[in-house]
């Protein structure tokens, strides 16, 4: 397993139902998963556009451009490996 300088964050599944659900919708869209997390990011941020102020992140929060390795499932990642390595854990 490749590991890729910064953090590692895991996460716990609850279900191999929610993974197989997950990980389906991810190979569909070509991602990796850290790819499928900033997809995710850029669609709630677009949504909160039309929340309440209070609700909103904060605009001095800094957001994270995808670049090519993360939007496509054809580049390796040390998240999408441990993901794996952890289904059907809690």
């Amino acid at each position: 397993m490749s590991r890729t300088k910064g953090p590692v964050t895991r996460i716990s599944i609850p279900s191999d139902e929610e993974y197989q659900w997950l990980d389906a919708i991810r190979e569909d869209l070509g991602l990796t998963w850290r790819g499928m997390m900033l997809k995710a990011e850029q669609r709630l941020l677009a949504a909160e556009r039309t929340w309440p102020a209070e609700f909103q992140t904060p605009r001095n929060t800094i957001l994270v451009e995808p670049d090519s390795e993360a939007d496509t499932d054809s580049a390796s990642s040390s998240l999408e490996d441990e993901a794996e390595g952890t289904e059907g854990s809690a």
